[in-house]
């Protein structure tokens, strides 16, 4: 008795295998669905009757959506982890031996070992409507392919192809898969199984790359191809950003000329190593953990808030109100400055064509999006989202005036960056429906949103907030309210540590140590984009001594990115850069070490004070908010597996060697 895979057998001798795991919505790839299609295979191909075998799924959301869960949370038991890629392997290499013609009929999203199981079939037909994806992800979790691809992607889309699938870790679309090869027609999907049948009666054989795309595989192409790629790699980031790529290259350099039999036993033997790595494991966990923040938006149990009200057309509350309208809320916006209400207008325009390619779902969102005085509609609102400046009586005395004409259960949401919930409620008749919603600039490409508590916020309101911030694709934080909350406190300290050591001749190398770490940008930088003189007015609210550069620069009107001077030159926004001045390079070591510890450090201080649930939402913050290098596992889980008496990195090699 099986039950997450069934096979039906027709009168013509058709096998249809479908996968429908057992309470899920989407099917997902774990050691018994690969049991079950084992011993389903076995029934299948002992069928004396077999004339092909369609692969497809039940779940109306996609094929699969590549490995549960619960797998990738065990990527550190590596006899689990070798039983399973054995049976993967034994599971698509059966798929693949099997006499007749094998179909696999994708809908939906067909990705990781979804696209492993895909390949194990001659052929691969998919629904040409927008919701189809394929792809291998894996290494974006800092792993690669177990179950065959690395060995069977290139001889059905070419060495060259596959190996930028693989190591981009992007998906695509039916229509590009087509062109690629990876699959070997794109339909309507009701068309879907009578195109899987017409590849049965007809079998035109296996799609084969062309044979110069093959050549690449020879012993003198495949050494000149990997060194060009590894040098490419090289310059961008070190292993431990980036581990699985760095794998899949190595592999693909020893194994491509290898019998098909060895390249899968090589791959096998290279996901055993690169798991052995922290930085792999590191990467698998920071998936986890932000599938754990969506997860448990997703379980709340509340009405997702539809009408928002906005107040206040700044850079973060036009943000806002053009995203949530993109993600289908009804949005009203006050705003009194016409200038300000331009400004909405025209990011709205750019946040809509750039999220919704299609131009009727544009015209969908801007008349979802409406400039209403402060009294139209807002009785109807039931969440409405303040905006203005850090004024603390300004923001007490439209509380009030909110609170006339809310309805009971509607949420007051402050998007205040310095001030504190307990204060801005003070004077509220309701201030248990009080919330932060701190969101960052640019909105519509911040990823994280802390949803701020006060001592009387009540639970109704916090989870109304986190199930708005979710339905914006943000992952939402839940943070106590104090002074810079979580994520300014975790960033404050690496730009102040940065004014500190500033020196002119050498704020390339100090920002390149951080880039070289894995920072997505330097210190000195993110300050001047933030503006020096609100970092100096960060540092005063939380107390923290103002390195006397970073004053002097203030006091001399060099601000910055918007005064066109600060640590660094800027000009039309950019930053002037030059280059790291010999020998520069060899600092970046001990210079990440001075600019990460004090964020390690404020981390340690944050779990103390119990701002989030557990040291893992510190982390979180400090991945998804901080920008700290998702290889770590965040500032904690670095200070306590890899130490801080050591150094936190080797010196990135130049060139790497087999």
């Amino acid at each position: 008795m099986t039950e997450h895979c069934r096979v039906d057998y027709d009168a013509d001798g058709i096998a249809w295998l479908t996968l429908d795991v057992a309470g899920a919505a989407t099917n997902t790839v774990h050691m018994a669905v690969l049991a079950e299609l084992a011993e389903l295979l076995d029934d299948i191909a002992a069928w004396s009757g077999l004339r092909g075998v369609v692969l497809r799924s039940a779940k109306p959301a996609g094929f699969v959506a590549g490995a549960s869960n619960d797998e990738l949370a065990a990527m550190g038991d590596l006899e689990r982890v070798a039983s399973l890629i054995d049976l993967g392997q034994a599971v698509t290499s059966r798929l693949y031996g099997l006499k007749v013609p094998t179909v696999a009929a994708i809908h939906g999203h067909c990705l990781g070992s979804g696209l492993e199981l895909a390949l194990g079939c001659r052929y691969r037909v998919a629904d040409q409507g927008a919701t189809t994806s394929l792809g291998l992800p894996d290494v974006r979790l800092g792993l690669h392919p177990c179950y065959g691809a690395t060995a069977r992607l290139p001889s059905v889309v070419g060495s060259w192809r596959a190996l930028e699938l693989m190591t981009s870790g992007r998906s695509l679309d039916a229509a590009a898969a087509k062109q690629l090869g990876l699959i070997d027609a794109a339909v309507p999907a009701e068309s879907l199984a009578d195109t899987a049948l017409d590849f049965i009666a007809r079998d035109p054989g296996r799609h084969r790359p062309r044979i110069w795309s093959q050549l690449v595989r020879l012993a003198p192409a495949r050494w000149v191809t990997y060194r060009y790629l590894d040098a490419q790699l090289q310059r961008q980031a070190r292993p431990e950003n980036f581990p699985a790529t760095y794998a899949i290259l190595r592999l693909w350099r020893r194994a491509a000329g290898r019998r098909l039999r060895e390249r899968f036993r090589a791959e096998r033997e290279s996901l055993l190593e690169l798991i052995r790595k922290p930085s792999a494991l590191n990467l698998v966990r920071t998936y986890l953990l932000q599938d754990r923040l969506r997860r448990e938006a997703r379980e709340l149990d509340v009405a997702v808030p539809q009408v928002v009200h906005v107040i206040g057309c700044g850079a973060i509350g036009a943000g806002l109100a053009a995203v949530l309208a993109a993600h289908g809320r009804q949005v009203t916006v006050h705003e009194e400055d016409p200038a300000a209400l331009d400004g909405l207008h025209r990011r709205a325009g750019t946040i809509f064509q750039q999220r919704l390619a299609d131009a009727a779902l544009v015209e969908e969102a801007r008349g979802r999006l409406h400039v209403a005085s402060a009294a139209d509609t807002i009785a109807e609102a039931d969440v409405v989202i303040e905006a203005i400046d850090e004024d603390a009586e300004a923001k007490r005395v439209l509380y009030a005036a909110l609170e006339e004409v809310l309805a009971p259960d509607a949420v007051i949401a402050t998007t205040s960056t310095t001030l504190m919930i307990d204060d801005l409620a003070s004077a509220m008749r309701n201030p248990e429906r009080l919330t932060g919603f701190h969101c960052f600039h640019p909105v519509e490409r911040m990823t994280m949103v802390e949803v701020v508590s006060g001592a009387g916020t009540a639970e109704a309101a916090l989870a109304r907030t986190q199930a708005l911030a979710a339905a914006m694709d943000k992952l939402a934080l839940r943070v106590r309210s104090a002074p810079g909350f979580i994520i300014n406190r975790l960033k404050l300290p690496y730009m102040l540590k940065a004014a500190e050591i500033y020196e002119r001749a050498r704020r390339e190398v100090i920002d390149g140590a951080a880039l070289d770490f894995g920072m997505p940008i330097g210190p000195l930088e993110m300050a001047d984009a933030l503006g020096l003189d609100v970092c100096v007015a960060m540092a005063e609210a939380l107390g923290r001594t103002v390195p006397d550069k970073l004053r002097e620069l203030v006091d001399a009107g060099h601000t910055g990115m918007a005064s066109g001077k600060g640590f660094h030159d800027w000009k039309h926004g950019r930053r002037v850069t030059a280059s790291v001045p010999p020998g520069g390079e060899q600092e970046f070591p001990s210079l990440a070490r001075k600019l990460v510890n004090p964020i390690v450090e404020e981390a340690a201080r944050c779990s103390e004070e119990g701002l989030v649930a557990d040291d893992d939402m510190v982390d979180v913050a400090a991945l998804f908010g901080a920008g700290f290098p998702a290889y770590t596992g965040g500032p904690l889980t670095l200070r306590r597996e890899w130490g801080m008496d050591t150094l936190l990195y080797t010196p990135r090699k130049r060139r790497n060697t087999l």
